[in-house]
């Protein structure tokens, strides 16, 4: 029996080192034999290690003696001399208010009073007690739902301020560890009912696996993981070469330039689409190959196509691939007006507006340029900076055209054009930024010549 404590407790601190580990830990303990054995371990180096630790647990409301689970672990941690959290959900109506699942659902709120604890105590790190045999069933569930190569990789010891100290222990193990120790706990009476399909993978299937297959089939998928995410770190890290030369990030979306796109390889092209859907919806299930199939065909499409994937957006903009979650890059307008201008800096949400004084020589040699209006003084009382509006439209000395038309021509993205100033005088449009100028109010003489200039407060004008 000892041998085996000692091993136990040898691989525990092993593991703690390999996270470098801080000093401030909080442990999510559920009372079942997992989180109390990690509980156990913990303590037992607290002092050796100088660990300052704190206890939470979560009421999911969904059992009848969910209750009684957290008087239990409450109780638990007055003997080991801890401080204790709780908080008390309705899993269940949260759920179907968001339209989540029931585990979506409880996964969210989990995490979101984790959060919560670690941020009021100032704490380092959060601790969940995730087995090596979660860690398979993650990935047989995964498998059986269809995934990619990030999907295998399941449950990670590390992510963040997230650790996992015991998921190379067996169920076996750590059962184990429990009955030498005589440590208390209390069963989730739903872990033996297959009711939900990790349930019915842990009761049902991996019996089958182990008692005809393999024995030790949890290992394998456990080093299936693990070469899951080495695979994946290679394949990321590549991508990430590209930042630059074949895509790049703008307000909070991924662009991605098609023509650049079309020369790599098709295996790439799918890697790179998985990779980008899964960073962008945190999902770890990533798409199957019918969506990759046609998301690969958009970029043979024409502008304004679009698909939506669980909230992701794989939009074609002109000449590029824009990659966004839906909530997120819905379009942000700002409306704005300004009239009775000096000489000042006038902001909206994404421009600097900039009025100064200038002379005939800088307009000369100047005026050619889309990003300047310049104009006599005396017409500056009447410009008007504003919002476009459904019908404007520029006039020039053969005609007129339609702002609608002319954003279209220049390529400028559907998400900002509501949010470029318009420059008007007298109810007639002078000057769009960046893009057309009217013929009329000019410069029509050599004094009190005013600059105007609009500045991009991020790379907005096209995508």
């Amino acid at each position: 029996m000892l041998g085996f404590l000692i091993f136990m407790r040898k691989e525990f601190l092993k593991k703690l080192k390999s996270y470098g580990i801080e000093s401030r830990i909080l442990l999510a303990v559920s009372g079942g034999k997992d989180s109390m054995t990690m509980l156990d371990l913990f303590s037992y180096f607290k002092d050796e290690l100088k660990l300052d630790l704190v206890v939470c647990h979560f009421n999911h409301s969904l059992r009848d003696d969910a209750d009684r689970d957290e008087k239990f672990v409450k109780s638990q941690c007055k003997k080991y001399g801890l401080k204790f959290y709780s908080k008390k959900e309705d899993v269940l109506l949260y759920s179907n208010e968001n339209k989540l699942s029931t585990e979506e659902g409880a996964r969210f709120l989990r995490y979101k009073f984790f959060d919560e604890i670690k941020r009021i105590e100032n704490l380092d790190y959060i601790a969940t007690a995730h087995n090596k045999n979660d860690l398979a069933e993650t990935v047989m569930m995964r498998i059986l739902r269809g995934t990619g190569i990030n999907g295998l990789i399941g449950i990670q010891s590390e992510r963040g301020d997230l650790i996992r100290p015991i998921l190379d222990f067996s169920r076996e193990e750590i059962e184990k560890y429990i009955e030498k120790n005589n440590i208390p706990f209390v069963d989730d009476k739903t872990n033996f009912e297959d009711m939900y399909l990790r349930n019915k993978i842990r009761l049902n299937l991996f019996p089958i696996l182990q008692n005809e297959y393999n024995p030790k089939i949890s290992d394998a998928l456990s080093r299936l993981s693990n070469i899951a995410f080495d695979f994946s770190t290679i394949s990321r890290e590549y991508i990430l070469s590209k930042e630059g030369l074949l895509w790049e990030f703008s307000k909070d979306k991924i662009l991605v330039y098609i023509e650049k796109l079309k020369l790599q390889s098709r295996s790439f092209r799918n890697i790179m689409y998985r990779d980008f859907f899964e960073f962008i919806s945190k999902d770890p299930d990533g798409i199957n190959f019918k969506i990759i199939e046609e998301i690969d065909n958009l970029i043979f499409s024409k502008t304004g196509k679009y698909i939506e994937i669980k909230n992701v957006i794989f939009k074609i903009e002109y000449d590029k691939l824009l990659i966004f979650d839906k909530n997120i890059n819905e379009s942000v307008e700002t409306d704005f007006y300004y009239e009775n201008l000096d000489f000042s800096l006038y902001s909206t949400r994404f421009f600097d507006i900039i009025i100064e004084q200038s002379n005939f020589d800088e307009f000369t040699n100047l005026k050619q340029n889309k990003n300047l209006l310049f104009i006599n003084k005396k017409y500056l009382k009447s410009l008007k900076i504003r919002n476009r509006k459904n019908g404007d439209f520029l006039e020039f000395e053969f005609g007129k055209k339609k702002l609608k038309d002319i954003f279209i021509d220049e390529k400028i993205s559907k998400e900002i054009r509501n949010n470029i100033p318009i420059f008007e005088i007298d109810n007639t449009i002078v000057w769009v930024p960046n893009t057309r100028r009217s013929n009329r109010y000019l410069v029509d003489g050599k004094d009190d010549i005013i600059k105007i200039k609009v500045l991009s407060k991020e790379n907005l004008w096209r995508d």
